[in-house]
């Protein structure tokens, strides 16, 4: 038990310094850019166009200014948390698939313009949380995904491009990250935290097992 306790402070632990760390790094990048009178517009992501590809990479790090980033920054931390407490060594892989597909479908929808911001991350991470709480049965994958459309059921009306005209708001980005998000949850369904066993399950699964047992003890003996 010892040994379970020091292995979930550690994970802990983990979970929480990778947040910070995500989190950090538009901050980085943003104080950095602003120190140095650095042009760092030109680098975000520009839609159908091949010079724009990059920006898949570059766009979650670069902002418009402090507010589009301290807006994004207690939500990265939050679902970043989630993702590397439950998925732990499998959050990385989950993490990178959400970024690249959120940033090609911005690519490929985006309307004319330059895409900046970790926003259509978040709205992955998002997606990806709450239909993962939906669809499997863990108790606390569940609670945190309650917690998610709690603080964050708002972000529906962010993919309407009607309620973004004449705006920056690159509502594309937002609904890449969903589709994103769902498609992931879905196929990474398998993993993650189990649900709960309990007593009458387990006893259902000895029956089952003692009957197959029989079941084959009878036909070696019709042979």
């Amino acid at each position: 038990m010892y040994d379970n306790l020091t292995d979930e402070k550690k994970e802990l632990r983990l979970a929480v310094t990778y947040s910070i760390l995500l989190a950090a790094l538009p901050w980085i990048v943003h104080i950095v850019g602003n120190v140095c009178s650095l042009r760092l517009k030109q680098y975000g992501l520009r839609p159908l166009v091949p010079e724009g590809l990059p920006g898949i990479l570059t766009m979650p790090f670069l902002h418009a200014g402090w507010g589009h980033l301290i807006s994004n920054t207690p939500a990265m931390l939050l679902l970043v948390f989630g993702l590397f407490l439950f998925y732990r060594q499998g959050a990385w892989r989950i993490l990178l698939c959400l970024y690249f597909l959120s940033g090609f479908l911005t690519w490929l929808m985006g309307r004319d313009a330059i895409h900046m911001g970790a926003s259509g991350l978040v709205y992955a991470l998002a997606a990806f949380h709450f239909v993962s709480g939906v669809i499997k049965k863990a108790p606390n994958q569940r609670a945190f995904a309650l917690l998610v459309a709690f603080l964050y059921g708002g972000f529906v009306w962010a993919f309407f491009p009607t309620l973004y005209q004449g705006t920056s708001i690159s509502w594309e980005g937002h609904l890449s990250g969903l589709l994103a998000g769902i498609t992931f949850a879905f196929y990474f369904r398998d993993e993650g935290p189990e649900p709960p066993v309990y007593p009458l399950q387990e006893e259902e699964n000895e029956e089952d097992m003692n009957v197959d047992v029989e079941d084959e003890m009878h036909f070696d003996d019709k042979k």
